[in-house]
């Protein structure tokens, strides 16, 4: 999630993509579907505050 801190970052199949399902579930990582079929991941008010 500190990575979301200063950027949007779109998904690669190299990374857990159970925990970030539960990341956007919680409400800490929204997840933006692209027109390619990736989807970018930016944080969201909570994940901040959940970071602090």
């Amino acid at each position: 999630m500190k990575q979301l801190t200063s950027e949007p970052w779109i998904s690669t199949p190299l990374f857990d993509h159970e925990l970030v399902a539960r990341l956007v579930e919680l409400g800490l990582i929204d997840a933006i579907p692209q027109t390619s079929g990736e989807t970018e991941y930016q944080i969201t008010a909570d994940g901040r505050a959940a970071l602090s």
